[in-house]
Order: C-alpha cells, then structure tokens, then sequence
C-alpha cells in the first residue's frame, strides 16, 4: 500500500510539479477578474465547482502551497464577492474531509460530495440555481472527463469551466485507449470513432479527436476559448492544456486578458 502524504497539519497531501503554480495562477486571476459579475448575482446564487477536489493542499519538493479549492475560495472572499456556495467533490473521502476542514472561514457554504465525478456532478446540479452564477475547475489527473459531466453543466445559462485536458495521457495512452471500447477516448468525446481515420498518424489523430470534442462542445451551444493554454513541465515536456468553455462572450474576453501568466506558447498538439 502506497505511503499517505501528510501535511503540516496532519491532513493528506498531494505531491505535484512545480508547473502546477502556473495553473493556480490562472485560476485565480479568472476569479479576480469575474468579481464584477459575481457581484450582481452575489444575492441570487453564485458558485464554485470542483468534481476532482484533491486534499486542498500539496507539496512542491519539500514546500507547501494551498490547492486549488483553496485558494479559488479565500480569493474570491477577498475581492469582497465570495461564492455563496462551493461544492468539493472527490473519489477519495479522506480527500474531501481534508478540503473542507481547510477552507478558510467566510468563504461561503461549503457542499462536500463522495464518489466518481459522473455521480457527484448529479448531486450537485441538482442544488444549483437555474438563475445563478456557476464556474466549474475540473481538473482530472489524466484523460478521465466524461463528456456526460460537461452536457450536465452546460443546461445552467451561466455557467463556466476551466477544464484541464492531458496532453502527457493523450500522447503516452492514445493507443492503447483507441483500443478500448468505452474507455477513456470514448467518454472523453462520443462518437470520435465514427469521425475519425484511426489509421493515421498519432499527432493527426489527437488532432482530429480533440477537434471533435470542441464540435461536442459547439453543440452544447458553448464554446471552448480560442486561447487554449499549453503548461509543459520542467524539461519543457507538454502536459496539459487549460481550457475555457463558456456561452456568454464576456467570459471569453476574461480570459484572453488573464491568461498569459507565462510566455506564450503555440497550441500544438
């Protein structure tokens, strides 16, 4: 049995790359600079989703730094429009007991949810309101989004998500999931066999399925943001893509102001 990372405060952590701070720092600016917007609906509903929550704190080497659902929370409260509700979902219990035993006080109703995010996401639109505000971070380890979950999401008129997409899972396992019937290619984007040329080159495959799933996503009458983010690791290897998925322009427009927290780079797949 694998060694469970503990924190300072004898609660579990996760050990992740450096790189993850870039992904924090896009996060949080889209928090910051939605306040506005938060604001107006501060009395109706507005909320913060997280379906793979994590501990709510991690190690870099041998340093702590506050996870995700953390840090969305505590910046939300200080631009002064905290979400009203945040909804923290994992597979692992002792996961979600971490991330909300964490949350700073004054954050807003914190909802915690246990099991696959396809289930969780049922519990938790089920309690949204129609007429509120909702951003969503999905942030699976790998290549692990069911399409379902983005459908289910996308019935609220106001609702954003910032969706971390592997490129490291899509490059090392393209192959051995094509293989896979109803494994992770196939709940990642339906019906990519009946459109794609399987027989061609890998780059030209990831390239035709991950088209695809930005066709899914137009059909949701959404849109995923021209601005895809590419974060690569220490050895500028690629590992994941940031991606924006939002009906309404305005949030495409925040998001190409906050987005380049480093040097731009080229999407390439």
């Amino acid at each position: 049995m694998a060694e469970v990372l503990r924190g300072d405060d004898g609660l579990p952590v996760t050990k992740v790359g450096a790189w993850t701070v870039e992904k924090h720092e896009r996060l949080l600016k889209y928090v910051e600079i939605t306040r506005p917007v938060r604001a107006k609906f501060a009395r109706t509903e507005t909320t913060y989703i997280e379906l793979f929550c994590g501990p709510g704190r991690s190690i870099i080497e041998d340093t702590e730094i506050d996870g995700s659902p953390i840090l969305a929370a505590r910046t939300a409260k200080k631009s002064g429009v905290p979400y009203t509700d945040i909804h923290l979902a994992n597979a692992d219990p002792s996961y979600v007991d971490a991330a909300c035993k964490r949350m700073p006080d004054g954050v807003g109703r914190v909802h915690p949810y246990v099991g696959e995010a396809e289930n969780t996401v049922d519990e938790i639109v089920s309690r949204l309101n129609p007429r509120g505000l909702h951003f969503a971070f999905l942030d699976p380890y790998k290549l692990d989004l069911p399409f379902s979950i983005l459908k289910k999401l996308a019935a609220f008129k106001r609702m954003d998500m910032l969706i971390h997409v592997s490129i490291h899972d899509f490059q090392r396992n393209l192959r051995l999931y094509m293989k896979e019937r109803d494994g992770p290619l196939d709940r990642f984007a339906p019906g990519w066999r009946d459109e794609v040329n399987q027989r061609g080159a890998d780059r030209n495959v990831r390239i035709a399925i991950f088209n695809h799933w930005l066709a899914l996503i137009r059909n949701l009458n959404m849109a995923a943001s021209e601005g895809i983010e590419k974060v690569v690791g220490t050895k500028s290897q690629p590992l994941y893509w940031l991606v924006l998925v939002a009906r309404h322009g305005r949030a495409h427009d925040f998001w190409n102001k906050i987005r380049n927290v480093s040097p731009q780079r080229e999407f390439k797949f």
